[in-house]
């Protein structure tokens, strides 16, 4: 053992020098070249937080919610590969080898990540172009809800049964997106059928009249009140009011009970599906028997 020993202390490599004094010195300037690193990135992180912190504190008149979440997605992906970049640095990697990393990883992604940096251009368009902010009830790719968050590559929306839908943003930007809440008001769009046999004008009159009075209803904007067609069991009536955005559900639901409400006290009959059952004189009999 001994002799094993020493012949693993007395291997010297070509230069001549002992190879086990020049492992252990490399390995203690590979430690102390991780402990650097471990005070930078620890440094380089508590900075990334503190200048995240003072992006969220930054007013709303001067950047949107939306803005500042991809800001702050951005902003926090390019310091950390900042970081990164330093700690190859430390580790003895040279510009030169580090400019032919970032080469090869571009080239890498260039060819295989084409929706990778498709996300990331459709982050971009949406944080120039503002189609949308946060808070607002959008309608894309098939899913309806309150964007929640816009982030670099994704947006992410509340559907209103409180589910999380993530949607890449290359997807936002080549998709049909239907912003609910662009203006400040919206129409209650609703076609109201009122059965043959019921009065038709009273129903237009009372339709009239709920949009001067119904509390919630824009009464200075023009509103609509025709009947605008007869279908197999009802005469159509189309009814179209305004309303504020921020009430335009509270309202919309109150106003459809106030009109079956305001149709049941003047005797007028939506039409809806009955099953009338004739009983004959016959059927009596051998039911009774």
């Amino acid at each position: 053992m001994t002799k094993l020993v020493q012949v693993i202390t007395n291997l010297e490599n070509q230069d001549g020098q002992k190879i086990l004094k020049v492992v252990v010195d490399d390995a203690f300037v590979l430690g102390l070249r991780f402990i650097f690193f471990l005070i930078v990135f620890f440094i380089g992180k508590k900075a990334i937080e503190f200048f995240l912190n003072r992006l969220d504190r930054v007013s709303h008149e001067k950047l949107d919610e939306g803005a500042k979440q991809f800001t702050k997605s951005f902003v926090k992906l390019g310091l950390y590969v900042i970081l990164f970049l330093i700690g190859l640095l430390i580790f003895g990697f040279n510009e030169h080898s580090i400019f032919t990393m970032i080469s090869a990883i571009g080239l890498g992604i260039g060819i295989s990540l084409k929706d990778f940096l498709s996300n990331l251009a459709g982050g971009v368009i949406i944080l120039f172009t503002r189609p949308f902010h946060v808070g607002e009830y959008i309608e894309v790719n098939g899913a309806f809800g309150q964007v929640f968050k816009i982030e670099v590559f994704s947006t992410h929306i509340n559907t209103l049964d409180s589910k999380r839908v993530i949607i890449p943003n290359n997807l936002m930007i080549s998709s049909l997106v239907t912003n609910h809440d662009a203006n400040s008001y919206r129409k209650i769009k609703l076609d109201i059928p009122v059965s043959y046999e019921s009065d038709q004008l009273k129903a237009v009159e009372i339709l009239e009249n709920l949009c001067h009075t119904f509390p919630g209803l824009e009464h200075d904007k023009p509103n609509f009140v025709n009947i605008m067609g007869y279908a197999d069991s009802s005469v159509n009536i189309l009814f179209l009011v305004w309303t504020k955005r921020e009430g335009y559900y509270r309202v919309r639901s109150e106003l459809l009970a106030q009109i079956i409400k305001e149709f049941n006290n003047a005797n007028i009959e939506i039409p809806y599906n009955k099953l009338d059952v004739n009983v004959t004189e016959e059927l009596k009999e051998e039911l009774q028997k």
